[in-house]
């Protein structure tokens, strides 16, 4: 947040911005939330971190990834799946689906987010809808998936297509 922000509310579509989120998902979040919509639709920051609490807004990435793999694409999908593993303590786990790829060059999230469809079709994550957006929770055998991924013992042949 720039400096002269911190004195102004902002907008609507400041926030969704800020969040990388749609306007009307917001709406809809702040909607249905105690406390509702504020009536002339600027937000405090103190607004904002109660609608990324709220929402569920992460981001996972940084600029180096925790599997090193020669081929950018598998090196990619293979530190999906062990953040994703490093996140299901117990397997019980789910998150926004954006999550999974917010904070990516777009070519990079082109490339994770055909990993996490495919990861889906494998049976490892399992896409659920919810108030707050589109989620992925882990499927039956999810963890031993995405673990044998992340270590590269058992790459889907799925995900193949995605960097050959």
């Amino acid at each position: 947040m720039a400096g002269s922000d911190r004195f102004e509310k902002l907008t609507l579509a400041q926030v969704a911005r800020w969040l990388d989120l749609h306007p009307l998902e917001i709406a809809r979040m702040l909607g249905t939330a105690d406390g509702g919509l504020p009536a002339d639709l600027r937000f405090t920051e103190q607004d904002v971190d109660r609608l990324r609490d709220m929402s569920g807004v992460e981001t996972w990435w940084s600029a180096e990834l925790p599997v090193h793999d020669p081929i950018r694409g598998r090196a990619l999908a293979r530190s999906l799946a062990a953040y994703i593993v490093g996140r299901a303590e117990g397997g019980d786990w789910s998150s926004r689906a954006d999550n999974l790829f917010r904070g990516l060059e777009p070519a990079d999230q082109w490339v994770v987010r055909r990993a996490v469809n495919s990861l889906i079709v494998e049976g490892a994550l399992v896409s659920i809808s919810r108030a707050s957006g589109l989620h992925v929770r882990l499927g039956n055998d999810g963890v031993e998936i995405l673990q044998a991924l992340a270590d590269g013992t058992n790459v889907p042949e799925s995900m193949e297509a995605l960097w050959s």
